[in-house]
């Protein structure tokens, strides 16, 4: 199974600790799902812990008869084809009204909001490993439920996006707590936990990771500082001698010959001047550098 069908099938063990819930996450699955036909609502799903799901919800609260049955299809890959069937029956109405949430329902009680985002979440969310990618993807089919789904969970302050992917609308995160956040809210607690460890290694080595760069790019820096600087004093020597200048510039091109890897801070403690003294006497080294460069060119 893959990692998003486990998170999934932990969902799935737990029933709903309130009826609000249930209802709640029967709503999200019957908006994404729910059709219309002649015998009554028809829920079609190609996955079967969905149905197992819906079928157990279903029963949890209402006493309203319904079919479920599979087939297989060949379309593409064979896989089979789950159907739910409400069919019409007195309470049926009085049923389907009891799930009838209002956007402001679902952002404004919590009890809703999970089991909303749950149905969800089961109905057309894909979650990859975070060992690969932090991704949580909504492939939503109609562009008013896509608006709904992104509009509850920018409401929750989640990073959310949108895009248009293999003909469907994807609602996507990509923010690792946001990611996790909702993890809890679907009380996937063994995998938030899991997916809180990966992401902590990861971000642990990612810094250091970043140190070690920062550490090179600095010995670099030096490096490249050093040889300059000792490029710059050899030249002067040719010219016109280092006796030419004066006993602090002498000190610092003397010093800087002696210590080529040296970094400016360790040439200025050896002397026990600051950094911005020994940077200074260079600056000096460089501007006679660079006249007898131009007296050489004219």
């Amino acid at each position: 199974m893959s990692y998003s069908s486990n998170v999934k099938q932990e969902i799935t063990q737990k029933i709903p600790v309130t009826n609000l819930e249930c209802l709640a996450e029967i709503s999200s699955i019957f908006e994404n799902k729910a059709n219309l036909v002649k015998e009554g609502i028809e829920i079609k799903m190609e996955n079967s812990i969905l149905a197992k799901r819906l079928y157990s919800l279903i029963k949890a609260t209402s006493s309203l008869q319904f079919g479920i049955k599979y087939s297989i299809t060949k379309k593409f890959t064979e896989h089979r084809i789950y159907v739910i069937t409400l069919y019409k029956q007195k309470g049926l109405k009085e049923f389907l009204e009891s799930f009838k949430f209002s956007f402001l329902d679902i952002i404004q009680n919590d009890e809703i909001f999970r089991g909303y985002l749950r149905g969800f979440f089961l109905s057309c969310g894909y979650i990859k490993d975070p060992k690969k990618e932090y991704s949580l993807d909504f492939f939503v089919d109609n562009k008013e439920l896509a608006d709904k789904i992104y509009n509850i969970l920018l409401s929750k302050k989640k990073k959310i996006f949108k895009t248009i992917k293999k003909n469907k609308i994807l609602v996507y995160l990509r923010n690792s707590e946001d990611i996790m956040d909702i993890l809890v809210s679907m009380n996937a607690l063994k995998y938030f936990f899991e997916y809180e460890e990966i992401t902590i290694i990861k971000n642990l080595k990612n810094k250091t990771i970043r140190e070690m760069n920062w550490e090179v790019a600095n010995e670099t820096k030096t490096l490249n500082t050093g040889n300059y600087q000792i490029k710059m004093i050899k030249y002067i020597d040719e010219k016109v001698g280092l006796n030419t200048l004066t006993d602090v510039l002498k000190e610092a091109a003397m010093l800087r010959l002696n210590n080529p890897e040296d970094s400016l801070q360790s040439l200025a403690d050896m002397i026990n001047i600051s950094k911005s003294g020994i940077r200074n006497r260079f600056r000096r080294i460089e501007e006679i550098y660079n006249n007898l460069l131009e007296e050489e060119n004219s």
